[in-house]
């Protein structure tokens, strides 16, 4: 039973695993109180711009306008790099979790190849029932590898009908 158990939450985990990640990374890279405090002065260098007339204070204006820019720039700057680093954490930490993930099943499916997951009720699986079990060949039961490949055959349909 734990067999089954482990296996299906496995198989469940590779699913809400990278969501769950990229909840998490979107709440840890947000903006913090220096890029509030820049945007904040852009706000009030286009509030002080907008008072300024161009025609008659062109010096003053261009001042304002390359501060602005430079801002700007920089605002941007961050946001890119925030977003850069939230992105390698991301992929970084979803695929180690994948190639962990994948190790588990490669070390179940070694040492639990020749174990049924479950054992139904005699003749319940008459048709497939020595499909289901290969390579255990234990009468009515489902064997491990056949098990994970119904429970990701679940899973990426609902991954792919994007059913939650």
């Amino acid at each position: 039973m734990n067999l089954l158990i482990i296996s299906t939450v496995s198989c469940l985990l590779e699913y809400i695993f990278p969501s769950l990640i990229k909840y998490i990374t979107s709440r840890l890279y947000t903006v913090n109180k220096h890029d509030i405090e820049l945007r904040n002065d852009l706000i009030n260098l286009k509030q002080e711009m907008i008072g300024i007339s161009i025609v008659d204070e062109f010096s003053k204006y261009a001042k304002l306008q390359r501060k602005y820019n430079k801002l700007e720039s920089t605002l941007k700057e961050k946001a890119n790099e925030r977003l850069s680093s939230r992105m390698k954490v991301q992929i970084s930490v979803t695929y180690g979790f994948r190639i962990l993930n994948g190790l588990l099943m490669l070390i179940l499916l070694c040492l639990y190849r020749n174990k049924p997951v479950i054992i139904l009720p005699k003749g319940m699986l008459w048709p497939i029932q020595s499909l289901l079990s290969w390579p255990c060949y234990h009468e009515d039961s489902i064997s491990l590898l056949m098990w994970l490949i119904i429970a990701r055959l679940v899973v990426a349909t609902y991954k792919r009908n994007d059913i939650t």
